[in-house]
């Protein structure tokens, strides 16, 4: 049997726009939809407008204490097994329900299921697709910065109770903690496949955040990094300037295009990435979940004058153990993790590395051939 997916659209004097969310809802072409809007008690034509679909939707208008609650209004009326919200400003594109059920119906363990997606304008127009989207990774996610167009997810309902739903307390950042607290109890997963539309205007509360937003994202990064100074503080602060500026006549406006990109440069030198082919430098970190018991990650030395290398590891900070590889070759490395925490950090530093010839720029040390991470008896590979 097909599970019911619910819809959830707060809203509050969005009626210039709230038509086109509910069209995009109701023209799916899955049958099995629960569709909830949570109005704040709009004074504009919103309520005109539910009016005339109240025979295809459910919707209550009362004063709430903000986006979150209302979100929450819905997620606890909601009955479907499947749950997402789309705010009255974004739109769904055509089919995309029926796509992400078989990926839900695969396993069971899915609590967070994202996409692609477009960027409109105030008149619907496909701006761009939103081009920070990427496979999931959770240390990126945790100390860096938000890659996950909110429109585009959807989550298992029995998960998102688990953690509680959104927190109230956040007025910019609801979404991207859901996410990290979705993360550290079941399992997330991209699909490539353009899914809805995220509305990008003058008055939406990105837009007009600022400092305000800005504080929250420092909290939030601090919070679940345990750091003081996690690289994402810095990657927004020139975001926050850029925006602020972004108007301004020309030479500040130049100045402000100039900083972002340079910051960003600064940062990309910075990150410790963990390339699409497997492939590290002298640094790289991975983000893990309290409930995975053991990580298993085979090695491969291949480079000329990357070996002897010697090859720590650090867990949450602290040495767990070193691996002296002295030949070309593949080893494993079997690193168990302390219980306890949410999400644990692992870091990989390597003694030495090498550029790559035949065009390939990179100063690279060895590469992560498998990831295996292990709950318990079950092996999940990851990489």
């Amino acid at each position: 049997m097909k599970p019911l997916v619910s819809i959830i659209t707060p809203s509050y004097n969005q009626g210039r726009f709230i038509s086109d969310t509910i069209e995009s809802v109701l023209g799916q072409d899955y049958e099995y939809i629960e569709y909830i809007v949570v109005d704040g008690g709009s004074t504009d034509n919103t309520l005109d407008i539910l009016k005339r679909y109240e025979n295809r939707l459910k919707y209550i208008s009362e004063k709430d204490s903000g986006q979150s609650d209302a979100i929450n209004k819905g997620f606890r009326m909601a009955k479907g097994e499947i749950v997402a919200w789309l705010n009255s400003d974004d739109v769904y594109e055509p089919g995309c329900i029926s796509k992400i059920i078989s990926e839900f119906q695969k396993n069971s363990e899915l609590g967070l299921l994202y996409g692609d997606g477009y960027i409109i304008d105030e008149h619907n127009k496909k701006l761009k697709v939103f081009e920070y989207t990427q496979k999931f990774d959770l240390w990126k996610l945790v100390n860096f910065w938000d890659y996950i167009m909110q429109p585009a997810t959807f989550f298992r309902s029995s998960y998102l109770k688990k953690v509680d739903y959104l927190d109230v307390n956040l007025h910019y950042c609801m979404d991207w903690d859901l996410w990290i607290r979705l993360a550290s109890v079941s399992e997330v997963k991209y699909m490539n496949e353009l899914l809805a539309c995220s509305r990008e205007y003058g008055e939406t509360k990105t837009s007009t955040g600022g400092t305000k937003r800005l504080k929250e994202i420092k909290s939030l990064l601090q919070k679940y990094s345990g750091k003081k100074n996690p690289l994402g503080i810095e990657s927004y602060k020139a975001s926050t300037f850029y925006t602020k500026h972004a108007n301004s006549i020309w030479p500040i406006r130049k100045f402000a295009g100039f900083y972002l990109n340079y910051k960003h440069k600064l940062l990309d030198q910075k990150m410790p990435v963990i390339y699409e082919d497997g492939w590290i430098g002298k640094k790289a970190c991975m983000d893990v979940p309290g409930y995975v018991k053991s990580v298993h990650i085979t090695v491969e030395t291949v480079l000329p004058k990357t070996y002897p290398q010697r090859i720590k590891v650090l867990i949450n900070g602290k040495k767990e153990l070193q691996l002296n590889v002295v030949q070309c070759g593949r080893q494993e490395l079997v690193i168990s993790l302390p219980e306890g925490k949410k999400i644990n950090e692992i870091t990989i530093l390597c003694e030495k590395t090498a550029y790559v010839r035949n065009g390939d720029n990179r100063c690279l040390s060895v590469r992560l051939v498998a990831v295996e991470t292990r709950c318990n008896n079950d092996i999940n590979s990851v990489g």
